[in-house]
């Protein structure tokens, strides 16, 4: 993948289009590199993770030269095109988004080694900054304020271009997170935003922890951020904290980190997402008894992973998610074709360790109710998973269901589907939980058991 192994390439372009003098500048097997750029003086910028650690640098004849080598991520996974974490200013400097100990910021970088940090009221940036020399222009937000499109000036300052939401939110209903790092398992350190439930029109009981949802990010090369989103924020305004969860495998924190998943896919995320719960747990600040997992995709992988192979849940709700890693890695298309390899092993040489770690396959094993939704036109995991593992759950003692949306694919787009998933979800949680989520426009859901409702 191009976050593993990548090479940057220059040559000069003949009059008639062919290309001459071709070589290889910088990258490899073993080195990533991302967003090459010529400055208008000729200079060419690239940001490589050479080091372990995806740092920008320049071209200094043949040497490539940092302009700050340090333990920070001035990159980003490349699931799509025009990704961007840096941009020129006509002053000489450079504006980075740089992310340090898996928070963001907007920077400014000189060539010798100079950082410069604006005052700018966001701390989540979209990998897509553009520039025009004088003005930076960046897609932003934070946890209280929506994605805006937005221009930050040298000696002006930041101005809103567009406000990315017309919703207009009480800042009293936010739950801004914390970021804490915890203890593994197998001692190592992971990390995550933590959420606690925020309403300023309840007051929970003196003798109560609340339940605590945790969201197992999609990628899984992935990572979350303290970003607005109305997902975490149904969620706490209802009672419930969220833990949103980094695990081993996630960007943010250096290659070894984002590496340490590989071979381990099913396993050390499943693993980090209960720990993070259980250190909450320990620590007083949720209810041990009312824990439940959610994702989408590699998520939804994660949630019945914990609820196949663990018992800490209570309950799990799978977007779109993973049940049959054979099948996915007979049907993934193009260019995640060889992305199981590592995450997982070669196939078909390593079909056992496929069929292991399938939740479908122990189906048998899981105890917690399972909520399933699903897209009926999603072509990157598709609905057969969805309905293998309904097949499986069958006549087990399980409550459990499938909610099919029309006309969705991998990730729902429309605001009808979305809402309706929210309430099935919060219901769901309501009904294991022992809360009432006090809204009868709330879908009834066919939890079976043995196939009765």
């Amino acid at each position: 993948m191009p976050w593993d192994g990548t090479e940057l390439h220059v040559a000069d372009v003949e009059a008639d289009g062919s290309l001459s003098n071709e070589c290889v500048v910088m990258g490899g097997s073993e080195e990533s590199v991302f967003q090459p750029a010529w400055r208008s003086d000729g200079t060419l910028h690239a940001v490589s993770d050479r080091t372990g650690w995806w740092n920008l640098y320049r071209r200094e004849g043949e040497d490539w030269v940092p302009y700050r080598e340090e333990d920070a991520e001035y990159g980003f996974p490349q699931w799509g095109f025009g990704l961007a974490t840096y941009a020129f200013l006509d002053d000489g400097r450079v504006a980075v988004v740089v992310t340090r100990d898996g928070e963001q910021s907007f920077e400014l970088v000189g060539p010798d080694g100079s950082r410069d940090v604006p005052d700018v009221p966001f701390e989540g940036f979209d990998p897509r900054l553009r520039s025009d020399g004088e003005s930076v222009y960046v897609l932003a937000g934070g946890p209280a304020t929506p994605a805006q499109v937005a221009r930050w000036t040298l000696g002006e300052g930041t101005n809103v271009l567009r406000d990315g939401s017309d919703i207009d939110l009480d800042d009293a209903y936010v739950s801004t997170p914390e970021h804490i790092s915890f203890p593994t398992r197998d001692g190592a350190e992971a990390y995550a935003f933590v959420y606690p439930p925020t309403n300023p029109d309840v007051k929970p009981p003196d003798d109560e922890r609340p339940p605590v949802v945790v969201f197992a990010h999609g990628g899984p090369t992935s990572a979350t951020y303290p970003t607005f989103d109305l997902s975490k924020q149904f969620f706490t305004s209802r009672g419930l904290a969220v833990v949103d969860v980094n695990y081993r495998g996630s960007t943010g924190h250096g290659r070894e980190y984002r590496e340490a998943l590989y071979g381990e896919w099913g396993v050390t995320d499943v693993n980090d997402c209960i720990d993070a719960a259980r250190y909450l747990a320990e620590s007083g600040r949720v209810d041990g008894d009312r824990m439940a997992v959610r994702g989408g995709s590699a998520g939804g992988f994660v949630v019945l992973s914990t609820l196949a192979f663990h018992d800490e849940m209570a309950a799990g709700t799978s977007h779109f998610g993973v049940a049959d890693l054979t099948r996915l890695a007979e049907l993934t298309h193009k260019f995640e074709s060889l992305y199981l390899d590592q995450l997982v092993g070669p196939y078909p040489d390593a079909a056992d360790t496929y069929e292991a770690r399938s939740p479908v396959n122990h189906a048998d094993d899981i105890d917690a109710p399972v909520l399933l939704l699903q897209g009926d036109e999603d072509q990157v995991v598709p609905l057969s998973q969805a309905e293998e593992m309904v097949d499986a759950l069958a006549g087990s003692d399980v409550p459990h269901d499938l909610l099919v949306f029309e006309n969705e694919q991998h990730g729902f787009r429309r605001a009808e589907s979305r809402k309706r998933a929210h309430e099935a979800e919060i219901a769901f949680y309501g009904g294991i939980f022992g809360f009432d989520p006090t809204d009868d426009s709330l879908p009834e859901l066919d939890l079976s058991r043995d196939g009765d409702p």
